[in-house]
């Protein structure tokens, strides 16, 4: 089994104990599932017991020790049976006869709607897990029983579930790291992403995570709340989509970056801004009309305190384009390693400003679309 947390094996090395406090349920279950068990997953607290039957890394059946939690007060209370279907039906439980093949013989519930029923409710039974912060869990190497019912339930899509109902922060806090500062990395599993229901906000959060912004500078600019924003991160740590920043790490790339920089011809480096932003420039006209050529003066001269040297006699009327030769003109005294400093921050600076000023006066559908554009561009230039 994959890192799940401390835990230990029994004299057999057949069970693994541990406590939820050492690690957490979505940690555990990603890495229950990813490593292919085949057994009982057993969760415990004084009040509850539950069980998660497991094949091949499959969740084939859950059963809960809390009367509340039984496939009929499930059924009973989304109103898909009567009091007196229910009623009758567990008058009739007997070892061997469940109760949802019971329903189905009583004409209560369609054939073709138990399977659907069963995965509702293993779900609800695993999904309140996920606010457990205490318990103890064990892992038995063991084959299901043979009237375990192999069942659709996504990992990714489960995991992304319970994680929402979560409303601890000592728990999101933890998950994160525990730091602030702390650097989240995408690890370039996006497929993981396509199985996952994700609201338009959360996309664009997961989009813009690049490696060089911290946790909290991520938190600012996200139109989620800080709390939702550092759940998220945490699922996406969690399901293999982003890993935590390991201390110099940001540092080193910053120097490879560096590097790589001064290998390329500025000029071309400053064409690929240029490109960057007439499509922007482009894009903001079929929004706004006339109207951007004022909103790129404004982003300018947000830039104007530090850079208005650099900016000076720049004028991005003209298809939203910096002009080389001028940015060169207002940098020619300075030293070739100092120039390009300068003038790939100012247009860095002018970029974020953009960016800002999208945010500010147009919608999330624009400020998607220009994130998008300017991810994309730093990828061509090899600094995102």
């Amino acid at each position: 089994m994959g890192e799940s947390g401390p835990g230990s094996l029994d004299d057999q090395g057949l069970t693994l104990r541990g406590s939820i406090e050492d690690t957490s349920v979505p940690e555990l279950l990603k890495s229950v599932l990813g490593s292919g068990e085949t057994g009982v997953l057993t969760f415990r607290r004084p009040d509850v017991t539950k069980n998660v039957h497991l094949h091949l890394g499959r969740i084939v059946y859950a059963r809960s020790s809390n009367p509340d939690e039984r496939m009929g007060e499930d059924l009973l209370l989304r109103g898909k049976i009567t009091a007196r279907q229910f009623l009758e039906a567990s008058r009739l439980i007997a070892p061997g006869r469940r109760l949802g093949k019971i329903l189905v013989e009583l004409g209560a519930l369609e054939p073709e709607d138990l399977l659907g029923s069963i995965e509702h409710h293993v779900k609800e039974i695993l999904l309140e897990m996920f606010t457990w912060s205490r318990g103890e869990y064990e892992l038995t190497m063991t084959e299901p029983g043979k009237d375990d019912v192999a069942l659709n339930l996504s990992t990714e899509a489960l995991i992304m579930d319970g994680l929402r109902r979560v409303r601890s922060w000592h728990a999101v806090y933890r998950g994160i790291g525990g730091d602030l500062d702390a650097v989240p990395v995408p690890t370039g599993h996006q497929e993981t992403l396509l199985k996952l229901e994700l609201s338009e906000e959360e996309q664009e959060l997961v989009a813009q995570v690049n490696g060089h912004a911290t946790i909290e500078q991520i938190c600012q600019v996200s139109y989620l709340s800080q709390f939702e924003t550092c759940r998220l991160l945490w699922a996406m740590m969690v399901l293999g989509v982003l890993r935590r920043g390991q201390p110099g790490e940001e540092a080193a790339r910053e120097e490879h970056v560096a590097q790589r920089e001064q290998e390329q011809d500025l000029e071309s480096i400053v064409e690929r801004f240029n490109q960057m932003l007439n499509r922007i420039h482009s894009f903001l006209q079929g929004r706004i009309g006339s109207d951007v050529d004022v909103f790129m003066d404004e982003a300018q001269a947000r830039t104007a305190g530090q850079y208005e040297a650099l900016f000076y006699g720049v004028d991005l009327k003209q298809y939203g384009r910096a002009d080389y030769d001028q940015l060169l003109a207002n940098v020619a005294d300075l030293p070739p390693e100092e120039r390009r400093r300068l003038m790939l921050a100012g247009l860095n600076e002018l970029v974020a400003s953009i960016q800002l000023g999208v945010r500010e006066r147009l919608g999330a559908q624009e400020i998607a679309v220009v994130s998008g554009i300017i991810k994309e561009a730093y990828r061509r230039l090899g600094v995102g």
